[in-house]
C-alpha cells in the first residue's frame, strides 16, 4: 500500500463583516493562489441604529462571511513589476466612478465656459 506524501495543504480561515470587504478580499487571494474551499453565510447582529433604519425599511439586514482557503504550500503565482501599485489606495479611488463623475462635470464646466468667453463678445446683448 502506498502512502500520499504529497505535503499538507495551507488553510486559512477568514471572517468579513461586509460583502464588499469579503469580494475584494477573495479576488486579492486567488491572485495569491489561494482557493476559497468553503463559504459560511449568517446575518450579521445589527445594531441599534441599524435596527431602527431595518423598521423604518431604509436598511436591509447585512451578511458576514466565514470562508475557509486553501493552497499547496510554496506555491506562488507570478506576479507583474508593478502589481503593487495596483493594490495601493490612491487605485481603488481611482476605480470609484464618483470620482470620474466630477471630472467630467469640471471639464465640462471648464470648456462652456471657454466657448463663453470666446463667444461673447460675438453675442448681441
Amino acid at each position: 500500500m502506498e502512502r500520499d506524501r504529497s505535503p499538507p495543504l495551507e488553510t486559512l480561515i477568514r471572517e468579513y463583516r461586509r460583502t464588499r470587504e469579503y469580494e475584494r478580499d477573495s479576488r486579492s487571494r486567488r491572485r495569491e493562489g489561494w482557493r476559497a474551499v468553503s463559504v459560511l453565510q449568517r446575518p450579521a447582529q445589527p445594531g441599534r441604529a441599524r435596527q431602527a433604519a431595518m423598521r423604518v425599511g431604509l436598511a436591509g439586514p447585512e451578511t458576514e462571511y466565514l470562508v475557509t482557503y486553501n493552497r499547496a504550500p510554496g506555491v506562488r503565482p507570478h506576479q507583474r513589476p508593478l502589481d503593487w501599485l495596483w493594490e495601493t489606495r490612491l487605485a481603488q479611488a481611482r476605480s470609484r466612478g464618483w470620482l470620474w463623475l466630477a471630472v467630467a462635470v469640471l471639464l465640462v464646466a471648464l470648456l462652456a465656459f471657454g466657448f463663453f468667453d470666446f463667444f461673447a463678445g460675438a453675442i448681441p446683448f
